[in-house]
């Protein structure tokens, strides 16, 4: 069974990428998360995905409450991200994704794993549509 990690290579920190993931992306909700999704090329040293993870300071005020929220979200994508890889790796593809957080309140980090299943399931579904 691989291991659940969340290396600093699959951190999206391009800002070339993170523009034209905004302008040109596909978005799926599970509330109270929100992705925006965006195939991307296939070179050799990017991963199968790479992820950015967004609170909006207008829905925290507080730095402390915005890095605990940011916490939990990567808490469920590590733990959660297996099955979602390894679609993208069966069909060849990578991908950048921004996940946002559209609550006003804190919700559990049991809560946040369950809806971050669904977003990344949606995410699947919805490339295949495409």
């Amino acid at each position: 069974m691989p291991r659940n990690t969340f290396p600093l290579k699959e951190h999206l920190k391009s800002k070339k990428t993170i523009e034209k993931l905004y302008a040109e992306g596909a978005s799926v909700t599970a509330f109270p998360l929100r992705a925006v999704f965006i195939e991307q090329g296939q070179e050799e040293q990017e991963p199968v995905a790479a992820i950015l993870i967004s609170v909006a300071k207008k829905r925290f005020r507080h730095a402390v409450d915005r890095n605990l929220v940011k916490r939990r979200i990567r808490e469920a994508y590590r733990t959660s991200k297996h099955p979602f890889i390894e679609a993208l790796e069966n069909k060849g593809k990578k991908m950048a994704v921004a996940i946002l957080y559209i609550d006003t309140r804190h919700n559990s980090t049991s809560f946040i794993r369950r809806k971050m299943e669904k977003l990344l399931e949606g995410i699947i579904k919805k490339h295949e549509t495409a």
